[in-house]
């Protein structure tokens, strides 16, 4: 199986891992080194000299770490989803059932670097005869991360049950965070929420020289209009957010479905892969 890293202005590069096993996410240690999240959930690292060893096994960790936020009865669940490395060369794993952000060394330490809360969110616009109650409790299920560029670490959510449009918020936490607590409810001086108002975020990316964030979301209607996708066989568009500031501008409209990733290079090319239930394909998108 080979992984293709952007990296450089804009050369590729590849690292292998011989297992047989999907891959969630991958990047680029400070040295070069390649990391990746197997769908194993282990979470791998490819040295200089090409060398791919096991880092951690994700699920056992959440074994010893459970959500104190779960809603679904599994605490100890895990789905690794998100990866990110420090410029410290620790990796940055966001966990998606385990609503938290796992820091690990190379040598595979772990710690909860950040846990995430859950927030009431409205069911008004689930359908009365379903009877929900008014507002429940939503997990923030975080499915990304990325440094930015003041150092900080910045988290992205898809926001869980009731799947509400524009209720997904970005996180920014304090590089030497440990447990910290990302809340809408109690306020953490290591963790703030910078951004709101997103719709099932799948990846954010930032233009380092620029400061610009690029966020990739799952469709303009949330999780239940992709997962109709499955019955249908027709996924809505996926939506790419070019954010500077308060400014909020849509790329490539209605021509991206089922999205994988969002990258941008040194030399602030930006590339999405989408068709990830398809024909998957890796794109340059036009800024």
């Amino acid at each position: 199986m080979l992984i293709y890293l952007l990296k450089g202005p804009d050369r590729g590069d590849t690292i292998e891992i011989t297992e047989p096993v999907n891959v969630m996410d991958v990047a680029e240690g400070p040295d070069g080194s390649g990391w990746a999240i197997g769908g194993d959930q282990v979470l791998y690292r490819q040295d200089l000299e090409g060398n791919i060893e096991p880092v951690l096994d994700i699920a056992a960790y959440q074994e010893t770490d459970p959500d104190p936020f779960d809603q679904e009865n599994a605490p100890t669940e895990s789905n690794p989803y998100g990866l990110a490395v420090l410029p410290t060369g620790d990796a940055l794993v966001a966990d998606a059932a385990g609503n938290d952000l796992l820091r690990v060394t190379p040598d595979g330490d772990a710690t909860t670097m950040a846990l995430f809360d859950v927030e009431r969110i409205s069911t008004d616009h689930l359908p009365p005869e379903e009877g929900f109650p008014p507002k429940i409790d939503a997990e923030a299920v975080p499915t990304t991360v990325t440094i930015g560029p003041d150092g900080w670490v910045y988290v992205g959510e898809l926001k869980g049950f009731p799947f509400r449009p524009r209720t997904s918020r970005i996180w920014r936490i304090d590089p030497n965070a440990d447990g910290v607590l990302c809340s809408v409810n109690i306020p953490a001086a290591g963790c703030s929420r910078i951004s709101g108002r997103f719709t099932a975020i799948h990846d954010i990316a930032f233009n380092q020289r620029t400061s610009t964030l690029y966020v990739y979301q799952l469709a303009a209607d949330g999780v239940l209009a992709f997962e109709e996708g499955f019955e249908t066989g027709n996924f809505p568009p996926a939506v790419l957010l070019r954010v500077k500031g308060d400014e909020r501008t849509r790329l490539a409209v209605r021509r991206l479905s089922q999205p994988g990733g969002v990258v941008v290079t040194r030399g602030g090319k930006v590339f999405v892969t989408d068709g990830m239930f398809g024909d998957g394909r890796l794109l340059r998108v036009r800024r």
